[in-house]
């Protein structure tokens, strides 16, 4: 197995042997069972953190005390990119979605390495934009208060990502619920309209957007 392939991540995907090889060699394995926290909202950031397996949820509080999922990560996801760009503190909040797994690389060893590798830099700048673009989703799903108009707009995106009219949930449905703000049994029922009203229709998991 190439060094290359013992990295599967967005960021490391484009990157020389090398590059992988430096990341490896800094890299310590980090296991958190199920429901307990990797770190909480104004911790310090210390480091680049990639799941090996399982999956992270992200939140954070809103004004009225209700938790808010920004995103579930999963298997060859990233976090933590922001601690070589000035960013000192996490403003969410990170907890285990399942028994997972992460490679965790320290901040003093990253920064090392991007100083000296612009295409690495350049892949963290983009994997932050693309946390941005999903922030913008989030605010967007809160603005939807219908909870069938999330669900279709959801698998609007999901289409023009994956290219293809017939998709695939970015998730266990109970992940994707928590991401739209919706209870799983209202994530259920939206989608067994949304194919009673003939837009979609449901093949275990695969949904075919219709019209």
């Amino acid at each position: 197995m190439s060094e290359a392939n013992k990295l599967n991540c967005p960021i490391c995907s484009s990157q020389e042997e090398k590059v992988i090889s430096d990341l490896l060699s800094f890299m310590k394995k980090k296991k958190f069972a199920k429901n307990s926290l990797v770190f909480e909202a104004g911790e310090e950031i210390n480091g680049l953190y990639l799941i090996t397996s399982g999956s992270v949820k992200i939140s954070k509080l809103s004004p009225s005390g209700k938790e808010i999922v920004l995103q579930i990560l999963g298997e060859g996801k990233t976090f933590g990119e922001g601690s070589v760009l000035g960013q000192d503190r996490h403003g969410d909040t990170f907890v285990a979605n399942e028994n997972t797994e992460v490679m965790f690389l320290p901040k003093k060893e990253f920064q090392n390495i991007i100083q000296s590798n612009l295409s690495l830099y350049q892949a963290v700048v983009g994997s932050l934009i693309k946390w941005m673009n999903n922030l913008d989703v989030v605010i967007e799903n809160i603005n939807t208060p219908s909870a069938k108009d999330r669900v279709w707009l959801h698998l609007g995106r999901l289409q023009e990502q994956q290219k293809t009219p017939v998709i695939k949930l970015d998730g266990k449905k109970h992940d994707v619920a928590l991401m739209l703000g919706l209870r799983p049994e209202t994530f259920s029922r939206a989608l067994a309209e949304l194919e009673s009203e003939g837009k979609i229709k449901m093949n275990h998991k695969q949904i075919q957007l219709l019209s």
